[in-house]
């Protein structure tokens, strides 16, 4: 019956818009928000998570580059950091497990610090293609974009992630566009719990 249900949707072809699409509101909850939208000529959407941290830009970087060194046997669905000898960026691997029998992935990115001024910080989100091998039994993720936005503001900073993919291969949107609420919600909440920890230790 399951292969009958994945098989059947790798025959759906999903329409894909040539301009993005109005962004639609698809989770508020712990002062987190996701939104997602047709992203131009893709059947996969694009989505932006906001919330405002009550921190500052320095700890806030510290947590945005903090990560397990990346080894060969690295867990899934975790970042892990990629030794690089750049000062203005960072290099990390992930690896998503999928469903059978549709191939697990991984990806390369970049996160690069592109502003820093007393209001405002801004860092881009690329796919590398020279900085790890590809690895055997995973398909590469080569088209990701998006940023990290960081702004001040009353009560904090307000963090904004956004993010496109196109997780390559034939995999049904209907199975990835439910991840890009998840996913984000999940790095978010992380993000307020290690804060607020760091905090707590502080005070005592």
């Amino acid at each position: 019956m399951k292969t009958f249900f994945y098989l059947t949707f790798f025959m759906i072809l999903p329409l894909s818009v040539t301009t993005p699409g109005p962004w639609k509101l698809k989770k508020a909850k712990d002062a987190i928000e996701i939104y997602t939208r047709a992203y131009p000529d893709s059947p996969f959407k694009e989505f932006k998570a906001t919330s405002v941290l009550d921190t500052t830009f320095e700890e806030l970087l510290q947590e945005l580059y903090d990560a397990p060194m990346y080894t060969p046997t690295c867990d899934f669905n975790i970042s892990y950091r990629i030794a690089s000898e750049k000062e203005s960026s960072r290099f990390f691997y992930y690896k998503q497990e999928m469903p059978w029998p549709l191939k697990d992935r991984d990806v390369v990115t970049e996160l690069k610090l592109i502003e820093y001024t007393e209001d405002r910080v801004y860092l881009s989100i690329e796919t590398v293609s020279d900085v790890l091998d590809i690895q055997n039994n995973c398909l590469r993720i080569e088209k990701l974009s998006g940023f990290w936005l960081l702004e001040k503001e009353e009560g904090g900073i307000r963090a904004t992630q956004q993010i496109h993919m196109d997780p390559g291969g034939r995999v049904p949107a209907i199975i990835v566009n439910p991840l890009v609420v998840k996913g984000p919600f999940k790095t978010f909440k992380e993000l307020h719990r290690k804060l607020d920890s760091h905090k707590e230790i502080a005070q005592n």
